[in-house]
């Protein structure tokens, strides 16, 4: 298994760091176990992504990179694992290198997809990111999202990051399955 190297050029180093917007909200605001704001983290360990894959195809004409083969990409805490991940950006309006904020488009992962994040577990065929919305998309039969106890499953899963809502749609061969584990009594 090869690891990505730095000594790539600046139109590969790029995508990679665009990779970024995928990660969870900010680390560097929380709160402790005590209840009380957690400390502004200097530690640029924590913004650093690591990823390792099998192949790296980047195509600067067409402005993505391409990560094949036991891709494990991580941030954090978050984590992706697939079969290959693409990273789309957009390039600049005057012709040069745009900025890594700015130029992200989406991020596709596809086959055997497993990202853990924010407590979650979600797994799917392929997973689509938009950075723009800040939304998620699940797709392929049996799509699930798992927190804690509860587990949600269909064709389509759209989770809007902004502000944790999401919709699941069952698809033309299958129905929306929930498992929830209330707090209280439930339905009782």
């Amino acid at each position: 298994m090869k690891i990505f190297s730095y000594r790539y050029s600046v139109g590969v180093m790029l995508p990679i760091f665009l990779i970024l917007m995928l990660s969870v909200p900010p680390i560097t605001h929380g709160e402790t176990g005590s209840g009380t704001p957690a400390a502004k983290t200097a530690d640029p360990e924590a913004k650093k992504i690591h990823i390792s894959s099998e192949r790296l195809i980047s195509n600067t004409a067409d402005n993505n990179a391409e990560f094949i083969g036991k891709v494990r990409a991580s941030q954090g805490e978050t984590l992706i694992t697939a079969d290959s991940l693409k990273i789309f950006f957009s390039a600049s309006s005057d012709g040069g290198t745009a900025s890594p904020s700015q130029s992200l488009e989406k991020l596709v992962a596809t086959g055997n997809v497993e990202i853990k994040f924010d407590n979650r577990l979600a797994v799917a065929r392929q997973a689509v990111y938009i950075t723009a919305q800040r939304m998620l998309i699940l797709t392929g039969p049996g799509a699930t999202v798992t927190s804690g106890d509860n587990t949600i499953t269909g064709e389509t899963i759209t989770f809007y990051r902004a502000d944790g809502r999401f919709t699941v749609e069952g698809g033309s061969n299958g129905r929306v399955k929930a498992v929830i584990l209330p707090e209280e009594s439930g339905l009782e």
